[in-house]
């Protein structure tokens, strides 16, 4: 019973053991494609061709086949494969901002998914760039290299140009945009501060004016109530030619002394 089970234990483990093996094999394998594509035509090949090619220029037979029509690309697709980037360090937080896309859409141009633009290829492309700038510097085979998925295509159709787009917005325009930003940031809060003190000193202004604008309802009033005795309850002015009346005969009685008996 005893040999029985571990006969069975030792086919269980070598199963498991060649399953595991197959499985690796054929990732390996499966991570190892990457379709090269030149304008309509498209070859196959390992990453380990396409990283000799980007570090000494030696084409292999595949890609010196698609390439044989015009001297000069290689050099180009070398350089442009090959070159550092610069980046600045918050580009992580710009490429996992609702901005991000706007470069992953730039890149999915030369790398991509080979199911086509895709949100799981976005989003791969995404993770090969991020693991890839960790020392504040990219290339475009250090992107391939990291590329989660099984296989990726590389366009040599549009990857000079993507290259230099791509370069010129990481290296010049989103350090320009982030400065830009810090001084309409700082204008803002100048702004919201000077607003503050203009409401503030208009309401001090509006205060004054009402105290002012009261006072000034209030005179009228008084001379209404100075000559509430005439027959119709309003003030009637003065003829020039009337003549005054004698304060004193008017408003004091004489007294006439009186002698003693």
């Amino acid at each position: 019973m005893k040999t029985a089970f571990q006969s069975l234990l030792s086919w269980s483990v070598a199963g498991l053991t060649t399953m595991n093996a197959l499985f690796f094999a054929t990732q390996t394998q499966a991570a190892e494609s990457i379709f090269v594509r030149y304008k309509d035509t498209e070859v196959t090949v390992t990453r380990s061709e396409l990283n000799d090619f980007s570090n000494t220029g030696e084409l292999p037979p595949s890609l010196e086949k698609l390439l044989d029509t015009d001297m000069e690309l290689p050099e180009v697709a070398r350089k442009a494969l090959s070159t550092q980037i610069t980046v600045p360090t918050f580009l992580q937080n710009f490429l996992e901002g609702s901005n991000g896309e706007f470069l992953l859409f730039k890149l999915d141009q030369a790398i991509s998914s080979t199911s086509g633009r895709t949100e799981d290829g976005l989003e791969s492309l995404k993770t090969a760039v991020l693991n890839s700038i960790e020392d504040e510097r990219v290339s475009f085979i250090e992107i391939i290299d990291k590329y989660p998925q099984n296989t990726i295509r590389v366009n040599l159709t549009n990857l000079e140009s993507t290259y230099t787009q791509v370069s010129g917005f990481v290296e010049k325009t989103l350090p320009a945009l982030e400065v830009a930003k810090g001084v309409l940031s700082d204008f803002i809060c100048d702004c919201n501060t000077t607003q503050a003190d203009s409401e503030t000193n208009s309401g001090s202004t509006y205060q004054a004016e009402k105290v002012s604008h009261n006072c000034a309802d209030q005179k009228p009033a008084t001379t209404v109530s100075e000559n509430s005795n005439s027959p119709k309850g309003q003030s009637s002015p003065q003829s020039p030619s009337s003549t005054p009346q004698d304060p004193i005969s008017t408003t004091e009685t004489s007294v006439i002394p009186v002698q003693a008996q």
